[in-house]
């Protein structure tokens, strides 16, 4: 995570239209990427929204992060294990 003093980061402020929607500035848009037509991923974050680009497709998206050698029975066999020696 990133911390900025206020003065090194312009905080820009947009305001909610009449039809409930909100303008997000030009320069976020262009810095994260956000494209006309795309879908956006909305996560509310200990009081915050947090919008990120939607994958075009989440199924390709996901396919393959768990690749490579990974137990699940494996690994919370070794956690017993440690959470034992530690008791």
């Amino acid at each position: 995570m990133h911390y900025f003093k206020m003065e090194e980061l312009p905080m820009p402020v947009s305001h909610r239209s009449e039809k409930d929607q909100i303008l997000i500035p030009r320069q976020l848009r262009r810095k994260l990427g956000f494209k006309p037509g795309r879908k956006v991923q909305l996560i509310e974050e200990e009081r915050r929204l947090v919008v990120t680009p939607a994958a075009d497709d989440p199924i390709a998206a996901a396919t393959g992060f768990l690749t490579g050698k990974f137990s699940l029975t494996a690994d919370l066999r070794r956690e017993h294990k440690e959470e034992a020696r530690h008791e």
